[in-house]
């Protein structure tokens, strides 16, 4: 679907009021997929899982303030494994700036999401709320200041397994602008996380930066830096843990018709077990226009989960309880193609199929999954 709508133009807004200032937009889709792993987890079952979606966006510009509202219910049925049975609303809300000295935005959202947890080796449910400042600030000659404020909570659903987490984080960037084309940073990054269970870490991050062109011929972000992690709650007493951070998206435009770019994620994260992870993400994605109708697209993407910390034993059905903490170590690897083709305006149609392999030594997370996926989506 992502192809699809890359290749081709944006369709004009369904309603345009106040002069051509504020539009509304509405989508719908609906597809299916046959995924041969639902729960992400050795030993899994496979299902044909029936799905749809209807969004509808609001857009204004007008003013100092520009406004982004959305709403979207998305409906899932499997063919079998009926209890996995999803319907999850979206909500979200963005107030831009970006005229003047001062210039940034203001999020909100909630989402209910309903998804296979790779890291947990189950299907999991939870509402996921977030709220986010940013800013960017120009101070004087060739230097500006950045910031970001953002507070974020996830609520599992109906599963007392798990421990909801809420994250609070503080970073603040110094840039110098060497050219129109390039940007260097020195930024900071404070982030304290806690879960239901009483634990709680704060993490510690220093990080230089690239932005604009990279090299000749390469645009994008790139940021490396050392981080920290140290453990307090009821989790006080562990060691800290130390380690290098990264992350950034680069583009590589080939000529007019194919397009390359790269992501780069390396950080500290804490999953539904009240596990902490050092996580290293690479991926590369391939883009193909044969002409404004068919496109083609290819990705590829390795990820290194190194588990660390004392948490993580929880017991799911009996017996032992399974391991997801200090010892557990996943490596995978995920490969997908897909076309997309646009029949107009408002219809377009895209199939694809993923392969996903998890190598572990937890034998419960040792799986490999496949996907094959077709849909067709309007927006007006």
């Amino acid at each position: 679907m992502l192809a699809a709508c890359i290749a081709c133009p944006p369709a004009r807004a369904l309603v345009t009021l106040n002069d051509g200032h504020d539009h509304i937009y509405v989508t719908g889709s609906f597809g299916f997929t046959h995924d041969s792993n639902i729960f992400a987890s050795a030993g899994s079952t496979g299902d044909t899982i029936y799905n749809a979606n209807l969004s509808a966006e609001y857009n204004r510009r007008a003013g100092w303030i520009g406004v982004n509202a959305s709403t979207q219910i998305a409906t899932a049925r499997f063919g079998k494994t009926k209890g996995q049975n999803f319907n999850d609303p979206n909500l979200s809300v963005e107030l831009t700036k970006q005229t003047g000295r001062t210039t940034g935005s203001l999020t909100l959202s909630a989402v209910r999401e309903s998804r296979a947890d790779p890291a947990l080796n189950t299907r999991v449910t939870s509402w996921n709320y977030a709220s986010g400042l940013n800013f960017r600030y120009h101070i004087v000659g060739a230097y500006d200041l950045s910031g970001q404020l953002s507070g974020t909570q996830r609520d599992y659903v109906h599963n007392a397994l798990f421990s909801n987490l809420s994250t609070y984080s503080a970073s603040f960037d110094l840039f110098h602008v060497f050219t129109a084309e390039r940007d260097a940073s020195l930024g900071y990054r404070y982030r304290y996380s806690e879960t239901s269970r009483d634990t709680a870490s704060v993490d510690h991050a220093v990080n230089l930066g690239v932005y604009g062109r990279i090299i000749r011929g390469i645009n994008g972000s790139l940021r490396v830096g050392f981080q920290e992690r140290v453990p307090g709650g009821k989790t006080t007493g562990q060691h800290s843990y130390t380690s290098w951070t990264a992350g950034g998206s680069v583009a590589y435009p080939i000529n007019k018709k194919l397009n390359v770019t790269g992501q780069l994620s390396k950080d500290f994260s804490t999953t539904a077990t009240d596990s902490s992870v050092d996580a290293l993400a690479a991926s590369m994605d391939v883009q193909y226009a044969f002409n404004s109708r068919l496109s083609l697209s290819g990705s590829i993407s390795w990820n290194d989960s190194r588990f660390i910390g004392d948490g993580g034993r929880i017991l799911l059905s009996g017996g032992p309880p399974p391991v997801f903490g200090p010892g557990r170590h996943d490596n995978s690897l995920t490969a997908g193609i897909t076309t997309g083709y646009s029949f107009g305006e408002h219809l377009k149609i895209s199939f694809g199929y993923s392969w996903f392999e998890n190598w572990s030594n937890a034998t419960f997370a040792d799986f490999v999954r496949s996907t094959w996926t077709a849909g067709a989506s309007s927006h007006w």
